[in-house]
């Protein structure tokens, strides 16, 4: 069999195999894409989903800070962030879910921005510059 004669064969197989998994793919697409869809959190679902995660780190931030192991948070913000793409499921990027919170105790109080990557990576700032003394 010649080189053109193979590829002919080839061609043909290629393009019969093709034309039957077209369906077949346009199927499987319509049973996979709800199933996908439903995957994906929103953004209220996010942020719930962080907020204890957000709050717990601001608040063992703020306590150790305003020396006040009784101090309290409180979410006062919250907000989701995407960083270099689409967002929530978009791609090429990452979403954060931010919370501005605020501590208080001991006569002293402080704001921290605390930023989720997803439950087990926050990380608070400090927001306010400085601690303020009985609640100025």
């Amino acid at each position: 069999m010649k080189n053109s004669e193979k590829f002919n064969t080839i061609d043909s197989q290629v393009q019969m195999l093709s034309g039957i998994s077209h369906p077949i793919r346009a199927g499987l697409a319509a049973l996979v894409l709800p199933l996908i869809i439903s995957a994906c959190a929103t953004e209220a679902q996010f942020l719930a989903q962080n907020a204890p995660s957000a709050l717990k780190t601001a608040l063992t931030r703020g306590q150790f800070e305003l020396n006040c192991p009784q101090a309290t948070g409180t979410v006062l913000s919250q907000k989701v962030t995407y960083i270099n793409g689409l967002g929530m499921g978009g791609g090429g990027g990452y979403e954060w879910t931010e919370y501005a919170i605020g501590v208080r105790g001991c006569g002293k109080q402080a704001v921290y921005e605390t930023m989720c990557r997803d439950q087990d990576n926050c990380n608070a700032f400090a927001n306010t510059g400085r601690i303020l003394e009985g609640g100025q």
